[in-house]
């Protein structure tokens, strides 16, 4: 793969992969054993990068999976242009499915069957009656579509995967005649078998999974679902959906919420002009989407384009397209606007505003079309939540630290009121039907540094201890170093970085050769791996008693060298990397006979593969230098641009332990202006205030803490993130994270000071989890803080635990499940 997958893609990946094999391994011991996976995951995960990650292992093998050399894949939608772009982005995602690999079904494809390593990309249209395609024994062609799919079943049917992309279309009742999609599937009598091994992928797949149940309730199910808090945490996404709707009572604004819409977009042109100056960057042009009704007059259409065209200084008709379904040109007012196809658009950047009517296209996304106004009421609600849903990708794929209004996408709804907008809240914060799981906001306030307050608390603040915490890892340890090396050595920080990871992993595998050749346990392996055990069975045919024959027995010849060879590619999977490689090298090199045989070194190489607490030995050294190098070079990755910084941030995730990180505060970010606003936070509106919504007794915590004169500053931790205070803390199976409320820094004597103060709820499950972290943390860090404090409400009165005494913090490591309400009454002192 060309990108450094994301955790929860690398994870569905691994896991679509197993089952892809277990299902052809299922099919190839029992022809009716059939199989069906889906894929669930929201919009904007990136699917096309985890079924294109899915697809290499399958061909060429990835980690743990072996290539399979008969592997074929079929894949189907119902519309063209996504089989074009879906295309296009498989080219451009992965380092070894080329173009001639990817193959488009068209009207000249006459083949017996599908072919090995392929992926065959097929519309369902070319299978309908009246399509020659689907029809053989012609003057033109030897082969239908149908009778490809039947012989391809007939002849690899273990090996054939069937895709189903946008898998919840072309899924009817069983009520109602089959669809293509479905005879695809459940074969035909007499036409083509069932399917072995269909994929769906879909945000939405219950219609797939229902209708897979209807059809084939014999089939083995298996869902592997991409989790959202993990698709929002990504960058993937924008952070924020800001939407504007005329208020309450108010007349038609069609035209001045198209001048803002437009004011918005060139306010985006100058950030990101900034951002990319600083950067040393190209910069993104932004994109503005009109969506118009489906008929729109002349008169219509003339108000529309006065109002962009007159608000936005030196744009021309050839900066400006239509997606509309006639598929031409539109002239009025003066003005000719061309066609162009939706996939199209965002590689065309002369391209700045785009129209179209319904959703632009299934599929479809522009990662820069930040801005929409829909012209449309409420009760196109539909059209408006998918086109919103294609707008949510972050055009640099990941998220911006310095200035998170980057991070936004701004819609403009002059025909909807507050109660529909708030049902579009509703539904883009469940992530369902569709809607990717973006959060919403309806009243925007742009907040940035609070001048009024000393420079030294950014300083402070960004110093604080704060952790990448691990969850879920899926790559090893190896691998995560091979990543580190080659970023570095790219940055130019660490010159010949992968000839010091070669160095560094072979010594070990030497050291750990050299403990198992002490402890006699190398020979008596290697003997193993270099003979074969053969068990002798005599069974009784022509003797007259069962007394004539032989005992059992057993003996052992020696491997020939195909079967080492086996044994050594099984090495080379359990170090991966060339880690295997480079270390039979090193063996050979080594050896001064010329008659020294390499197969030798492959079977020496084998043995230590093969032992569990070798590889595991390899693996602590190389997490070992990944976090030697990444302490030792942080300030050199730190100083690196944005989009070469942001490159590192999955190999810091990979730990295996909570690990230091850096905290960054953003210049400038757009914030809900609900709840109460507050003085003297980091972060302000031009009135020096921020707005907070807080909630129950966090309200009393802040007043209280304001109150105090020594009080310089605060700062709401935020949940997730670069700009937030993360503490790892033992989850039930993995370690999570704890995001403590409030940072307040004070005057003390020995200056600015900063405090941690966590309002903390004793009903949570997690609770005594969180407040061990937390004590954890303190025990580490509690030079740093003139406080660390969890507060909580008992009996209507604030207690306050002071974590940063060793005293509290014993008497919490003693504490069994349900007892932290008891510690707070003993040792908490009065909040108040």
């Amino acid at each position: 793969m060309r990108y450094i997958l994301k955790d929860y893609q690398l994870a569905a990946a691994n896991e679509i992969s197993k089952t892809l094999r277990r299902a052809g391994k299922d099919f190839q011991e029992d022809p009716s054993s059939l199989w069906s996976i889906a894929l669930s995951a929201p919009t904007g995960a990136g699917k096309t990068v985890i079924a294109t990650a899915v697809i290499e292992a399958l061909f060429d093998g990835a980690g743990k999976f072996s290539p399979d050399p008969l592997a074929t894949v079929l894949w189907v939608t119902d519309d063209p242009a996504l089989n074009e772009q879906t295309k296009r982005n498989m080219l451009q995602a992965s380092s070894t499915l080329g173009p001639s690999r990817l193959i488009t079904i068209d009207a000249g494809f006459d083949d017996e069957a599908f072919q090995p390593l392929r992926v065959y990309f097929l519309n369902i249209q070319k299978l309908a009656r009246s399509n020659p395609l689907s029809r053989s024994n012609t003057n033109l062609r030897s082969y239908s579509l149908w009778e490809t799919i039947s012989n391809t079943i007939r002849d690899n049917g273990a090996h054939f995967y069937v895709v189903i992309d946008e898998a919840h279309r072309g899924m009817k009742q069983e009520s109602d005649r089959p669809t293509i999609v479905s005879r695809i599937i459940n074969g035909q009598e007499d036409i083509n078998p069932p399917a072995p091994i269909i994929w769906g992928i879909s945000a939405t797949p219950e219609r797939f999974i229902q209708a897979i149940g209807r059809w084939n309730g014999h089939r083995s199910n298996k869902q592997v679902i991409v989790p959202l808090d993990e698709v929002r945490a990504s960058g993937l996404l924008k952070d924020k959906i800001i939407l504007d709707n005329p208020a309450a009572g108010q007349v038609e604004g069609d035209t001045t919420l198209t001048r803002a819409a437009v004011f918005q977009t060139l306010q985006f042109e100058k950030n990101w002009r900034n951002y990319a100056a600083g950067q040393g960057e190209p910069p993104v042009n932004p994109v503005l989407v009109v969506q118009v009704q489906n008929k729109p007059s002349d008169s219509e259409m003339t108000e529309l384009l006065s109002a962009i065209f007159d608000s936005w200084p030196r744009l021309r008709d050839e900066n400006v397209v239509n997606t509309f379904g006639e598929h031409s040109a539109v002239s009025v007012a003066g003005h000719t606007i061309n066609y162009m196809k939706p996939q199209d658009i965002q590689d065309d950047s002369s391209v700045r505003v785009v129209l179209c009517k319904d959703a632009i296209s299934t599929g479809w996304d522009c990662p820069r079309a930040e801005v929409l106004i829909s012209l449309r009421s409420a009760a196109d609600y539909t059209y408006i939540a998918q086109l919103i849903g294609r707008m949510v990708r972050t055009p640099l794929a990941r998220r911006i630290a310095t200035d998170q209004t980057l991070n936004d996408v701004h819609c403009y709804l002059p025909r909807f009121n507050k109660q529909q907008v708030g049902e579009i809240v509703d539904r883009f914060a469940e992530g369902k039907n569709d809607e990717p799981p973006v959060e919403i906001v309806t009243d925007p306030l742009v907040v940035e540094w609070n001048e009024s307050l000393p420079d030294e608390l950014v300083v402070l603040l960004q110093g604080l201890p704060t952790y990448v915490v691990p969850g879920r890892i899926y790559r090893t340890q190896i691998s995560r170093l091979h990543t580190l090396a080659t970023l570095l050595t790219g940055d130019h920080i660490v010159e010949e970085a992968i000839a010091q990871v070669r160095i560094h992993l072979n010594g070990g595998l030497t050291t750990q050769r050299k403990r198992l050749e002490k402890e006699g346990r190398f020979q008596l392996a290697l003997a193993r791996v270099r003979s074969l055990k053969i068990e002798r069975t005599y069974s009784l045919l022509a003797a007259e008693s069962i007394d004539d024959l032989p005992l059992d027995t057993s003996y052992e010849v020696d491997r020939d060298d195909n079967n080492i060879e086996d044994l050594y590619k099984v090495a080379k999977r359990k170090l991966p990397e060339g880690v295997a490689s480079n270390y039979w090298n090193e063996l050979v090199e080594a050896q001064t006979d010329d008659e020294y045989d390499p197969t030798e070194a492959k079977a020496i190489t084998a043995v230590l593969a093969l032992h569990p607490e070798v590889v595991e030995a390899v693996e602590s050294a190389a997490e070992q230098l990944v976090r030697t190098w990444l302490r030792q070079y942080q300030s050199s990755i730190s100083k690196l641009p944005d989009a070469r910084k942001v490159a590192y941030e999955p190999v810091k995730r990979e730990t295996r332990s909570p690990e230091l990180t850096d905290l960054v505060l953003p210049n400038s970010k757009v914030v809900s202006d609900a709840g109460r606003r507050w003085t003297k936070h980091l972060l302000a509106a031009e009135d020096g205030t921020y707005p907070c919504d807080l909630k129950g007794w966090e309200v009393e915590v802040l007043e209280r803490e304001l109150e105090d004169i020594d009080l310089v500053g605060w700062y709401r931790n935020p949940t997730g993130g670069n700009a937030s205070l993360r503490i790892p803390y033992r989850g039930a199976h993995f370690d999570r994270s704890l995001y403590p409320d409030f940072i307040l820094f004070h005057r003390t004597d020995q200056g600015v000071k900063p405090s941690i103060v966590d309002p903390h709820g004793l009903f949570l499950e997690d609770a005594l989890a969180k407040l061990r972290g937390l004590a954890s943390y303190a025990a580490e860090h509690f030079d740093c803080f003139q406080r660390i404090d969890a507060v909580t409400k008992i009996d209507d009165k604030l207690l306050a635990l002071d974590l940063r005494s060793e005293v509290v913090r014993n008497a919490l490591g003693e504490l069994t499940s349900g007892g932290a309400k008891e510690l707070f009454k003993k040792l908490g002192g009065d909040y108040t």
